[in-house]
């Protein structure tokens, strides 16, 4: 025997209200939904860079971003880098020793801009582990290879060119590298992270952003 189920349906004035609350709330997600719209993009950059010492030389480097558009006036993500260094530390008496190495950046990205036409100024920060690699040559002979992590962070000032949903865009860099506290190779931890008298290398970036989003949108 079936036993009957009996259902108690919900007073008249709470069932309205909930019903009057529910869509109120799918409206609302909709409507955020569409006015901020979350863009992933990837852009890829060639660099020209010099450090601060006087005998530096321009080197290229390379590198890459993933960022997170959230509309078309921030930008969230990460980067990495590859710039090669190389300079003349000493010439005595015939014998020539020469530093070659490189630096990998590897940082969090913040970018603003400040307009969201075809043509975008825009300013932003990077800051995370840099990666220090260097090579003493004396008389073209190896004699050094050492490598180092360190922390670093850099201003940026840049300008874009929407083109549809590719970006072109240049931007000049000027990357602090911080030592450390105790003086080791390895900064390790961010308690260990010495602020007075960095390293300092500026940067010029020239590449594109694909996923840019469009001056339309």
């Amino acid at each position: 025997r079936r036993v009957p189920f009996h259902h108690k349906p919900l007073p008249p004035m709470f069932s309205a209200r909930y019903r009057t609350a529910l869509c109120l709330l799918a409206a609302l997600a909709v409507g955020t939904g569409t006015t901020v719209r979350a863009q992933v993009a990837l852009s890829l950059h060639g660099t020209v860079a010099s450090t601060t010492l006087d005998d530096s030389k321009l080197r290229p480097g390379l590198g890459a971003a993933l960022k997170v558009f959230a509309g078309k006036n921030l930008a969230l993500g990460g980067a990495a880098k590859f710039i090669s260094t190389s300079y003349n530390a000493a010439s005595v008496g015939g014998q020539t020793i020469r530093a070659n190495g490189y630096i990998v950046p590897l940082t969090g990205v913040l970018d603003v801009y400040l307009t969201g036409g075809a043509v975008r100024p825009y300013i932003g920060a990077e800051a995370g582990v840099y990666i220090l690699g260097n090579r003493l040559e004396l008389n073209g002979n190896e004699i050094s290879n050492q490598t180092s992590t360190r922390f670093g962070a850099t201003p940026k000032l840049g300008l874009a060119f929407a083109l549809g949903n590719l970006g072109v865009f240049v931007e000049g860099n000027y990357h602090f590298i911080f030592g450390s506290k105790d003086g080791s190779v390895n900064t390790g931890s961010v308690s260990n992270i010495s602020f007075e008298n960095p390293s300092k290398l500026f940067a010029l970036n020239a590449g594109l952003t694909f996923g840019f989003p469009k001056s339309g949108d």
